[in-house]
C-alpha cells in the first residue's frame, strides 16, 4: 500500500492501470478533517477526473513535484492548455522523476 500523502497541484504521478504518467491539475476539499481529492491529467491528454484521497493512495503512485503552477478553470480550457503545451515541461519533469524512481536514484527537491 502506498504511503498516505496529500498530493498538490503540479505533482507528478504514475497511473499503473494505464502505465501512464499524470499531473495533478486540481485539488478539491472534501469536508472537515478529510484529505483533499485530486484531479489528474495523463500525458496523452486524457482527463482522469477526480480521485478521493483514499483512491489516490490506492491507485496513484506519487513521483514528486514538477514545478507546475496551474489554475484550473474548466475542462475546455484544460484541453486548450494541454494542446498549447502548458503541461509540456511538467510531463518532461515527470518522465525524469519516473526514470529516477525506476533506477532507484535519489533526487533533491530542487531538481
Amino acid at each position: 500500500m502506498n504511503k498516505l500523502q496529500d498530493l498538490t497541484i503540479g505533482d507528478a504521478i504514475f497511473y499503473p492501470r494505464e502505465q501512464a504518467l499524470g499531473i495533478i491539475y486540481e485539488t478539491y476539499s472534501r469536508g472537515n478533517n478529510q484529505r483533499p481529492g485530486v484531479q489528474v491529467l495523463l500525458s496523452n491528454g486524457k482527463d482522469l477526473s477526480g480521485f478521493s484521497a483514499e483512491e489516490a493512495d490506492q491507485f496513484l503512485q506519487p513521483l514528486g513535484h514538477t514545478g507546475l503552477s496551474y489554475q484550473f478553470q474548466n475542462v475546455t480550457q484544460l484541453a486548450r492548455d494541454f494542446e498549447g503545451g502548458v503541461f509540456g515541461q511538467a510531463f518532461h519533469h515527470a518522465q525524469v522523476l519516473r526514470l529516477a524512481q525506476s533506477l532507484n536514484l535519489p533526487l533533491s527537491p530542487t531538481e
